[in-house]
């Protein structure tokens, strides 16, 4: 019998204009936001084609251990979070096993 798998709604933080002025969302191993602590889990590389990098970063909230991650984009100029909506969203890990053969 097949696992029935059951949706959570995400949950998403919208950053406001001034939060993300104070907000060093690039680096760094602990964030303060919203009177809550994130530490960071990991960052992930997203292959790109464009001109600059990608990447996610994964962040563990202290008072629930929910995980989060935001997008980050580099230019030559700057940095950004991706797609301009200043937002970090709950994230669920997936384990994934594969299976190669030699």
């Amino acid at each position: 019998m097949a696992k029935k798998k059951i949706k959570r709604e995400r949950e998403i933080i919208k950053l406001s204009e001034a939060e993300l002025e104070d907000f060093d969302f690039t680096g760094g191993s602990q964030w303060e936001i919203r009177g809550e602590i994130y530490n960071h889990i990991t960052k992930v590389d997203i292959p790109n084609g464009d001109d600059g990098e990608i990447w996610e970063i994964i962040v563990e909230r202290e008072s629930d251990k929910k995980l989060f991650k935001w997008d980050c984009w580099r230019t030559s100029y700057e940095y950004y979070m991706s797609n301009g909506n200043n937002t970090i969203e709950e994230t669920f890990p997936r384990t994934i096993t594969k299976v190669i053969y030699e």
